[in-house]
């Protein structure tokens, strides 16, 4: 069953919660099908095409103490079907609330199409 995400910011909270439970199966359903998904992790290479985004996602997630995340929207850019949100992200290794947060500041972009608002880059 695939998520249709309503809005930019529901697909936004997804990606999020995504990331913080490491599910990698709401991971998937967030990013935009095809070669038009493209991350880039902090310190990484430029991945382009979903398999090559979800496959960072399971490196990253799979065993993976869930971290606490927060996020914050700086800003965003509207258009009718893309949406560009620069976030800032705070991000504790494995939730521990003793551990320092890492500070992420992010461009995530979204794509309306005929299954609703995806991810298209992070």
């Amino acid at each position: 069953m695939t998520t249709e995400f309503e809005s930019p910011d529901a697909a936004e909270a997804a990606f999020y919660d995504a990331f913080a439970a490491t599910d990698l199966d709401a991971m998937a359903q967030v990013w935009l099908e095809g070669e038009t998904a493209a991350c880039v992790h902090p310190g990484g290479a430029l991945l382009v095409g979903k398999a090559a985004v979800m496959q960072s996602w399971a490196e990253i997630l799979t065993g993976a103490t869930p971290p606490r995340i927060e996020y914050q929207l700086l800003n965003r850019i509207l258009s009718a079907d893309i949406q560009i949100h620069l976030v800032e992200e705070r991000i504790q290794a494995g939730g521990d609330p003793e551990s320092a947060a890492g500070l992420v500041i992010a461009t995530n972009v979204y794509a309306r199409g005929p299954q609703g608002w995806r991810l298209s880059l992070h």
